[in-house]
C-alpha cells in the first residue's frame, strides 16, 4: 500500500512506503547500482513532464521543490501519483524532497527546470555543496552558465523546455512535445561521454551548438510572448485571459511587430558568424511543421492554437523573457555595434506598463560577467570559427 505525506518543512524528505520497507538512506533511493538516476530542480509543470518522461525511459528521479514553491509538490503528494495526459501519458510516482543535500547526493546529473528568475536561489543553494564531478544542465538556459558563479563540472543549457505543459491539481497537461531542441556546452572541449550520456537522457533529439551564446539566441520565447503580451494588454486585464493567446492574438499587425524583432536577433547571430533561421523556421524546426507565416502558425499550430492568454501581466511571458533574453540579446546588440531599437521599444514599453525597470533587473553584459570584454573579443569568445 502506497502512503505519503506533505512535506511540512525543509527538513522532511518525502517517504514513499513500499511494502512497509522504508529507504532509511538516500542511496537506496537509486533503486541498483547502474541505473540512470537524474535531479530535477523544479517541481513546476516543466520539471514534472520531465520527470514523467525520464521515468517512462527507465531513469530513476528525485524532484527537488524550493520550500518557496511547494504548490505543486504538495498537490501531487497529497495523490500519490502524477498523471500526465496529451503528448506525455502515464501515471508516475516520483520521489520528491525540499532538502538540496538530499537533491545534489541522488545523482551527478542534475536538470534545472526553474524559471530562469530563479536561477540566482538555485545557485545559492547549490554553493554549499562540491559539484565538481556534476553535469548541470538549464531547461532553459538564457545564459545561466554565464551567471552561474560557482565551480560546476559541467554546465549545459537549451533554447527550450521540450514541453509546453500546464498543471491542473495533481495532474499534468502536455500539449505540445518538441521534435528538437538546442544544447550547448560551455565548456569548449566537451567529453564526447558526456554528450553522449545527456543525448540519451532525452526523449527529444538535441541539436548540439557552438555556444551558449547561440542557445540563447535561439530561444524564440524572446520574439513571440512580450509582444503578444503588450500588444494585447487591454484585452488581458479586460478579460483575464478569456482568450487563446496565439490563435487570437497573433495577428498580422502583431506578426510585423515580431519580424522587426526577430531581424534583431537574426542580425546578432550573424554578427557572430552563425547560420542564423528566423523564429518561424526555429519554432518549424523543433515540431517538426512547415508553417510559411507566423500568423499560419498561431492559427492552426497543436501546441499553440489552444493555449489561453495569462490572466494578468505579471507572468513568465513578461517577467523571464524580457530580462533574461531582450535585455541580454539587446547588451550583445549594442556591444556589436547593431541598432536595437526594436527591442529596445519593447523593453521600454514594458517598464510604462508594469512599472519594472527591466535594464536595471535584466542580464546584461554586466550581469553575464562580458562587460570588460571588447566587440573583438567576444566575437572570437562566441564565434564556431573561433571554437573549433
Amino acid at each position: 500500500m502506497l502512503t505519503c505525506r506533505p512535506i511540512n518543512n525543509v527538513d522532511s524528505f518525502v517517504k514513499y512506503y513500499w511494502s512497509g520497507d522504508t529507504p532509511k538512506l538516500l542511496q537506496k533511493l537509486s533503486i541498483e547500482a547502474g541505473q540512470n538516476t537524474v535531479t530535477i530542480i523544479g517541481a513546476g509543470a516543466a520539471g514534472f513532464a520531465l520527470a514523467v518522461d525520464l521515468k517512462n525511459h527507465g531513469v530513476s528521479v528525485l524532484v527537488y521543490s524550493h520550500s518557496n514553491h511547494l504548490r505543486h509538490a504538495n498537490e501531487v503528494i497529497s495523490k500519490g501519483q502524477l498523471t500526465a495526459r496529451g503528448k506525455v501519458q502515464g501515471v508516475a510516482i516520483p520521489w520528491i524532497t525540499a532538502d538540496m543535500a538530499e537533491a545534489v547526493a541522488f545523482s551527478k546529473i542534475i536538470i534545472l527546470t526553474v524559471p530562469s528568475t530563479g536561477h540566482h536561489t538555485v545557485l545559492h543553494e547549490l554553493r554549499k555543496f562540491s559539484l565538481h564531478q556534476h553535469t548541470v544542465i538549464a531547461v532553459p538556459g538564457n545564459l545561466f552558465s554565464l551567471i552561474a558563479d560557482i565551480q560546476i563540472g559541467c554546465v549545459l543549457e537549451t533554447n527550450l523546455s521540450p514541453y509546453s505543459c500546464r498543471m491542473e491539481g495533481e495532474q499534468l497537461i502536455v500539449m505540445g512535445k518538441k521534435h528538437l531542441i538546442s544544447i550547448a556546452a560551455l565548456q569548449q572541449d566537451l567529453d564526447p561521454m558526456v554528450q553522449s550520456t545527456v543525448q540519451n537522457l532525452f526523449s527529444v533529439q538535441l541539436k548540439w551548438c557552438s555556444s551558449v551564446i547561440e542557445v540563447c539566441l535561439l530561444n524564440v520565447n524572446g520574439v513571440f510572448h512580450p509582444l503578444m503580451m503588450l500588444m494585447n494588454a487591454g484585452r488581458i486585464e479586460s478579460t483575464a485571459g478569456n482568450f487563446f493567446l496565439y490563435r487570437d492574438g497573433l495577428t498580422r499587425s502583431v506578426a510585423n511587430a515580431m519580424r522587426a524583432l526577430d531581424q534583431v536577433r537574426i542580425e546578432i547571430g550573424e554578427a557572430f558568424g552563425l547560420q542564423m533561421k528566423s523564429a518561424l523556421e526555429v519554432s518549424n524546426e523543433c515540431y517538426g511543421h512547415s508553417f510559411t507565416d507566423l500568423v499560419e502558425l498561431a492559427q492552426n499550430s497543436g501546441p499553440h492554437n489552444k493555449l489561453k492568454a495569462p490572466s494578468d501581466l505579471e507572468n513568465r511571458n513578461i517577467s523571464e523573457d524580457v530580462p533574461h533574453l531582450l535585455v541580454c540579446w539587446h547588451s550583445l546588440a549594442e556591444k556589436l555595434g547593431i541598432d536595437a531599437s526594436p527591442i529596445k521599444a519593447v523593453i521600454i514599453l514594458v517598464e510604462m506598463a508594469t512599472g519594472v525597470n527591466y535594464f536595471e533587473a535584466g542580464r546584461d553584459l554586466r550581469q553575464l560577467h562580458l562587460d570588460k570584454v571588447s566587440r573583438d573579443e567576444l566575437i572570437r569568445k562566441f564565434s564556431p570559427s573561433q571554437r573549433t
